[in-house]
């Protein structure tokens, strides 16, 4: 696809989107539009489509991670800026992008999980599938040296190339300028070189504090947009702006399987249909058995350790037997140890350490490779009456160590 649509998209949900088609050098192939994004489809079909969503909800941020799979960064990011976040970490998207040559941090990029959905949500019911979505603050031109100033609306967005970019409200735009280039200073040295960009309304409402610059910087440039920031951000989204949101959830649907859901003839959906159904089959009975060894393995690696010494010849029906007490007088430890090997046997990674039983309570200490698979244990526990509760949980020696408390008679 030699050109792109390129899709700006508001926070107000009633606020109408713009788009513009560019080419592979980023300059524009047709006129700039605006409306509801539905309009849009008629622009997308042959071409790539990416959407800029308003910086104003987009944090960004590049802290230092160790690991470099980007399978593992998913799981450690929201982990490791939890302590700078506002919002409950649950509650928000993370999309990491590639670390640069020589850099120390990991491009990230967070916005509410619920916003992110309302977007996605929006292009979908129109119809469009979009390929990537960056904040509108990194598609902002940064400069060799200096900084770049764009003036859009009652926003002013700051951006340098050693820096992470920002945005700042423009309601008072002495203050937001204040804000990004510093207090003047009388007898002060010039500043830093800086390339202004506004729209010629903007321009004309606060000439004289644009122009006032020249007196606090190396040098100003004052550039023009004539139909606002959008062409401007769009030459740069085409070629790509910082960070992805569109992973996860929300990955990019592939062109591959647009295809095949286009090409859906009756003919061929039977026959894919039946042919699933005994793969299913199969895989299914496969699973089973295979689940039904690992539970039989893990019942008889618990009976070890809650009975020490004891022969393993049944260990269900010896299980049984030695909590038949238990059962009998209302404690009914034998469904709880027969959930703990079922939710052992679907967390193969994760070891039982040390088992004791006290009172209605079972104690458990455990590893496992994540503080998630320790969680999956816990919510497969969750159940017929018994209340799981993972009381700890500690990194150790590469893997993490935690403590599950199951009572009975408490879900």
């Amino acid at each position: 696809m030699s050109e792109t649509l390129v899709i700006r998209l508001r926070a107000a949900e009633e606020a109408p989107a713009s788009w513009l088609v560019v080419d592979a050098n980023g300059a524009r192939s047709g006129p700039l539009q605006s409306g509801p994004v539905s309009d849009a489809l008629s622009s997308a079909p042959g071409r790539r489509v990416v959407l800029l969503v308003p910086g104003t909800e987009v944090a960004l941020a590049e802290p230092e991670l160790p690991l470099r799979s980007n399978a593992r960064l998913a799981q450690v990011v929201p982990y490791a800026l939890e302590e700078q976040l506002a919002s409950d970490v649950d509650s928000l998207h993370f999309a990491v992008g590639a670390r640069t040559a020589g850099a120390v941090g990991t491009p990230v990029a967070i916005v509410a999980r619920s916003l992110m959905q309302r977007w996605y949500d929006q292009c979908e019911a129109a119809g469009i599938h979009a390929d990537a979505a960056y904040a509108d603050t990194a598609a902002v031109p940064a400069g060799a040296t200096g900084c770049t100033l764009l003036l859009d609306e009652s926003l002013l967005y700051v951006r340098r190339a050693d820096a992470l970019p920002y945005v700042l409200d423009a309601t008072d735009v002495p203050g937001a300028l204040e804000l990004a280039l510093g207090s003047p200073e009388a007898g002060a040295e010039s500043g830093e070189n800086v390339t202004f960009y506004t729209g010629t309304t903007e321009y004309e409402q606060h000439r004289e504090s644009i122009e006032g610059l020249r007196n606090r910087t190396a040098t100003l440039q004052v550039k023009l947009l004539p139909e606002g920031a959008l062409p401007l951000l769009a030459a740069q989204a085409a070629s790509g702006a910082g960070v992805n949101l569109l992973q996860g959830a929300f990955g990019a649907r592939s062109s591959l399987g647009t295809r095949l859901r286009e090409w859906r003839l009756p003919a061929s959906l039977a026959a894919a249909v039946a042919l699933l159904f005994v793969a299913n089959q199969a895989v299914g009975w496969w699973q089973m058995s295979r689940a039904e060894r690992a539970l039989d393995a893990e019942i008889s690696e618990i009976f070890a350790q809650a009975l020490p010494g004891q022969p393993v010849v049944d260990p269900r029906a010896q299980m049984q037997g030695a909590l038949g007490a238990q059962a009998a007088g209302g404690a009914g430890m034998l469904p709880v140890m027969s959930a703990l090997a079922e939710a052992m046997a679907q967390a193969p990674s994760a070891r039982i350490e040390a088992i004791s039983f006290r009172g209605d309570a079972l104690e458990l200490r455990l590893t496992a490779p994540t503080v998630e698979s320790l969680d999956g244990i816990k919510q497969t526990m969750n159940r017929d009456g018994m209340a799981a509760e993972l009381q700890s949980a500690t990194p150790r020696d590469g893997v993490v160590e935690g403590r599950l408390q199951v009572r009975l008679g408490q879900a």
